[in-house]
């Protein structure tokens, strides 16, 4: 399974496995790393940002070791945050974060999910 991970390629294994997939997809943001460095402990992931964190400050979603803010996409553009960048609705967020610490950001962003 991790073979076909670590290439890309989506595999189904059982029906345990199946369901526990087809929940998160339905329940959860998909943080699929686009990005893996050294072994798989940092990542690079995007995240469309949920509208509840419009106007915060994008510093606000880094957590210091474990999630940092690296880049949004805003408009169609690319900008690197400054400290006092604000959260806009429609952000596209590149997060690097700590593999141990992708589950923490997954509840951080689906949070108004209730999940």
């Amino acid at each position: 399974m991790n073979l076909y991970d670590g290439l890309g390629i989506p595999a189904v294994c059982d029906v345990t496995w199946s369901v526990h997939r087809i929940h998160q997809l339905l329940l959860h943001r998909d943080l699929t790393p686009d990005v893996r460095f050294g072994d798989g402990e940092t990542l690079l992931v995007r995240s469309a940002l949920p509208p509840y964190l419009t106007g915060r400050h994008i510093t606000e979603f880094e957590v210091e070791g474990e999630i940092r803010v690296v880049e949004v996409t805003r408009g169609g553009r690319s900008l690197l945050p400054l400290h006092g960048t604000l959260a806009t609705p429609d952000d596209i967020v590149t997060f690097a974060v700590a593999a141990t610490s992708l589950r923490r950001l997954r509840g951080f962003l689906d949070k108004e999910l209730g999940t």
